[in-house]
């Protein structure tokens, strides 16, 4: 085997890759292993994936939502008190609530705050709740998701594999993922299509959960590959063969109020006065079905 992503041999890879972060929530969609080396593996994890978790965008939606890290702990919320360049952190610790200092060295600057405040005045603090990504790691992560999610589509077929590995035309977001230096801006496309509190039935259970993630391939008429993944009512999108969003900006144009991974793939979204729900389970046939009454064909 060889690294999907630069191309040295795995076959002593131990770690396992989650092709969406397990930080995310994702337990079930796991690469083979040695599809991916240790080297970048650990790469990804450092440089990509930490950074944007720690994100108050990211870091105050798994707290808020109590979605735990790979260890099994959950991150404390994010917040600053208004004016003063000072961060605290919220968390359900074992005696209970807890309010902390982000940084121990602010100490001091709370304590002069406070002393300066009135007996009967009130300090708010603010938690951040817009979901607003770091730019670069977000598309570098959804980079890193799509090629990804080609490889576990061919895996069945090791030598469809290879031809992804060594085809230069997935070079370009290999390289974006790999080192970040061939481009100044890969964008992405975002937008919120449901509320964070829909509901769906788990696949397994039949019981109705929140709707944490849909993933799921796209072709355009462009011909170009996006990836599309939906993260608690915020779908992404990127284009795996460059850096431009054009053909996804004209799919939502010829689909207007539709979703890649919503109607597309055979679900409804249903609206009462007391939830959002998903009807339905994701269908990969249905997406094949719907673009190919659209004309398109492929992968």
């Amino acid at each position: 085997m060889r690294c999907l992503f630069c191309k040295v041999p795995s076959n002593t890879a131990t770690s396992v890759e989650h092709v969406i972060p397990q930080s995310l929530g994702n337990n079930r969609i796991v690469l083979p292993r040695g599809m991916i080396c240790d080297p970048c593996n650990n790469y990804i994890a450092r440089k990509i994936e930490q950074p944007l978790l720690a994100h108050e965008s990211f870091r105050n939606l798994r707290a808020w939502y109590r979605i735990p890290n790979k260890r099994g702990r959950h991150p404390s919320l994010y917040g600053f008190i208004p004016g003063l360049d000072i961060g605290v952190n919220f968390r359900i610790g074992q005696s209970g609530p807890e309010l902390q200092l982000e940084r121990s060295g602010d100490a001091a600057a709370i304590q002069a705050h406070l002393r300066g405040a009135s007996e009967h005045s009130l300090t708010p603090i603010l938690f951040p709740r817009e979901m607003r990504p770091p730019e670069r790691e977000m598309s570098r992560l959804l980079a890193k998701i799509a090629l990804e999610v080609l490889a576990l589509r061919l895996s069945a077929v090791p030598a469809d594999v290879e031809r992804l590995i060594d085809d230069p035309h997935w070079d370009g977001i290999r390289r974006w993922v790999r080192v970040g230096d061939n481009a100044d801006h890969w964008p992405f496309h975002m937008r919120q299509v449901y509320p964070e509190e829909t509901l769906m039935t788990h696949p397994d259970s039949g019981d109705w959960v929140q709707a944490g993630y849909i993933i799921d391939l796209l072709l355009t008429r462009r011909r170009e590959r996006y990836i599309v993944l939906i993260f608690y009512g915020y779908e992404f999108a990127l284009n795996l063969g460059g850096p431009s969003i054009k053909g996804y900006v004209e799919w939502l144009k010829e689909h207007p109020g539709l979703s890649p991974l919503i109607e597309r793939l055979g679900l409804t979204l249903e609206v009462d006065v007391d939830a959002t729900r998903l009807i339905g389970q994701p269908s990969l046939k249905a997406g094949v079905d719907f673009d190919l009454a659209q004309g398109i064909e492929g992968l």
